[in-house]
């Protein structure tokens, strides 16, 4: 590319200028030599005049931060100052802490961040996706309806609207192409607008949802997912696809939703609810990462997520009394597991009879 498209604004101090400091700045020299211009600081207050200083912004910005322990390099009064001009700006907090935490993450999420990470690899990840809505369209015609940004051809509309606005506390909006109102907008755009997955066979009136419950043995950990619009923290699943089998719609939805790719070792509970409309049937899975050293959480935000984590019972129990989870399940079958609940064997499921 002949110029830059962002402004990358990284707010890292000293004291953090590890081993992942420096991959971060190779990454950025070697894969984006011309797509940003890079300002570097060490103190938010750097940071913030830098920002304030910009009137009419030539370009979009994007901000690499830590977390920062004080006042002097805290990310979070970097945030605040950001959002309270605007939305347009990306924000990509890199934290083990936040990973780990899900209080910290969740008000980090609150105050608009847009990723929380502790992954350069997602970082560079999601910079590539960023890349093509600094990039001028002849089909640009459509406004997101969140953060009002211009000028966007249906396909970058299709990234932005997951990427900066999963984590909008009111998701519905009108869709500007077929003028529907929408509950969620990002999935509004995937499943009716998106021609892949407009081509795939309607839904049976038996609805068959796979959700999983997923412990890492190393820590005894739990995986949730956190769900867009804020809906809360959650377990990883979603509905199967005609044609597909439970078991494989656990896998799919958990590496989809979570990022984390699982076996499947047993079958907490099989529910089957008669409505007027619909038949559902939904089947709890338990399951182990199918590698531990390699179970790292999403964190880029797309139209199935916010992303998700790792968490113990004990930071669930704290979920459930801060309004923090989507449901009482997580809680229920974490508890379960911890006091050794019985677990059925997958042969429970035949396949060739359902």
């Amino acid at each position: 590319m002949s110029s830059a498209l962002f402004d990358l604004i990284l707010l890292w101090s000293p004291q953090e200028s590890d081993a992942e400091y420096v991959e971060l700045q190779n990454l950025l020299k070697t894969e984006f030599p011309t797509e940003f211009i890079i300002h570097s600081f060490t103190t938010s207050q750097q940071a913030i005049k830098h920002v304030l200083a910009i009137k009419n912004p030539s370009r979009l910005s994007i901000i690499i931060t830590k977390l920062g322990m004080n006042d002097e390099n805290s990310g979070q009064i970097l945030i605040e100052t950001i959002r309270h001009q605007d939305k347009h700006t990306f924000i990509i907090i890199h934290s083990h802490t936040a990973c780990a935490d899900p209080n910290i993450r969740w008000s980090l999420a609150s105050l608009g961040v847009n990723m929380v990470t502790e992954s350069i690899t997602q970082i560079r990840n999601v910079l590539h996706q960023i890349l093509p809505l600094g990039q001028l369209n002849s089909e640009s015609k459509y406004t997101c309806p969140y953060c009002k940004w211009s000028s966007f051809s249906f396909s970058q509309l299709y990234i932005h609207v997951p990427l900066y606005h999963t984590n909008e506390q009111e998701l519905s909006t009108k869709c500007q192409i077929c003028q529907r109102s929408t509950r969620n907008y990002a999935v509004h755009l995937h499943e009716e607008h998106n021609e892949e997955h407009r081509q795939r066979p309607t839904p049976t009136p038996l609805y068959a949802f796979s959700l999983v419950v997923c412990q890492r043995k190393c820590d005894n950990r739990f995986l949730v997912v956190q769900e867009s619009g804020s809906m809360g923290f959650w377990l990883p699943g979603g509905r199967v696809e005609i044609g597909e089998q439970l078991d494989k719609a656990a896998e799919r939805e958990t590496l989809e939703e979570a990022g984390v790719k699982i076996r499947l070792t047993g079958i907490l509970k099989i529910e089957f609810v008669p409505r007027t409309d619909i038949n559902r049937l939904r089947v709890i899975f338990f399951a182990e990462p199918f590698d531990e050293n390699d179970c790292e959480p999403k964190s880029i935000p797309d139209y199935e997520s916010y992303g998700a984590m790792w968490l113990t019972y004990e930071q669930t129990v704290q979920c459930s009394t801060q309004g923090q989870l989507r449901g009482n399940e997580p809680l229920k079958w974490f508890k379960y597991v911890v006091q050794n609940g019985i677990i059925h064997p997958l042969s429970v499921l035949s396949k060739t009879e359902l």
